[in-house]
């Protein structure tokens, strides 16, 4: 599989047959990277399906939907909260604990601690997971009742995901250094939990210090935590 990290939490995921498109934001620009969203949308010879996992600004943009006139064979899944008229374009609204089969794509769809969904998705003999706004958000100011209620809905999510026999070979999760001593507490968390062959930070802005230091401190031999060195950038396994 190839990865490219076009920006915030948004990657793109290749095999030989598909192409997966998650949470599109925006692309920033960088006049010198070869790299451009648009290059893979237009692909023919291989099945393009575009995600997002809830209705944020700053994981789903309308601007998705117009891909469908460059490539007419185009499928979305979108997290039920996103509310757009389907009209001719191919999508999948998707809630909570849903599976289905789409193409040779198997998805199922887990909660998440903020809005929408996180995606399970089977392709070809790999699974990857993308979290969206999944993570143990635990901000500084909390109360004890949140902070209470954030736990136990987080490691509950997490179990859910745990119960299944596949484990996941490729997990895009949240780093946010926003959340400051506790930007790597979700992480930590789903790593030791869910074991993941490939780890990769989403959703940390500008903070490739933060990432960094996140990949040194919790990497293991069962998880490799992937390095993202710049946005518009294939990421190095």
């Amino acid at each position: 599989m190839n990865i490219y990290y076009i920006y915030h939490s948004c990657f793109v995921v290749e095999d030989e047959k598909n192409i997966l498109i998650f949470d599109y934001y925006k692309t920033p620009r960088k006049s010198e990277s070869k790299i451009e969203i648009l290059d893979f949308i237009k692909r023919k010879d291989k099945k393009v399906s575009v995600f997002s996992s809830h209705i944020h600004h700053d994981h789903f943009n309308p601007e998705i939907l117009k891909w469908h006139e460059i490539n007419k064979n185009i499928k979305y899944i979108f997290s039920s909260d996103i509310k757009v008229k389907p009209n001719d374009l191919d999508i999948i609204f998707l809630e909570e604990n849903q599976e289905i089969k789409a193409s040779d794509l198997t998805i199922k769809t887990y909660g998440s601690t903020d809005e929408g969904v996180s995606f399970w998705v089977e392709v070809g003999e790999k699974v990857v997971f993308h979290a969206g706004d999944l993570n143990w958000w635990a901000w500084s100011d909390d109360t004890l009742e949140e902070e209470k209620y954030m736990r136990e809905k987080f490691q509950g999510i997490i179990e859910k995901i745990k119960e299944n026999k596949k484990k996941i070979d490729l997990a895009f999760f949240p780093v946010d250094p926003r959340l400051e001593e506790n930007m790597f507490k979700g992480g930590k968390y789903f790593i030791e939990k869910l074991e993941p062959k490939y780890f990769v930070p989403m959703h940390f802005d500008k903070g490739y210090k933060e990432i960094e230091e996140f990949r040194k401190l919790f990497s293991t031999p069962k998880t490799k935590i992937l390095k993202i060195k710049d946005i518009l950038e294939k990421v190095e396994y």
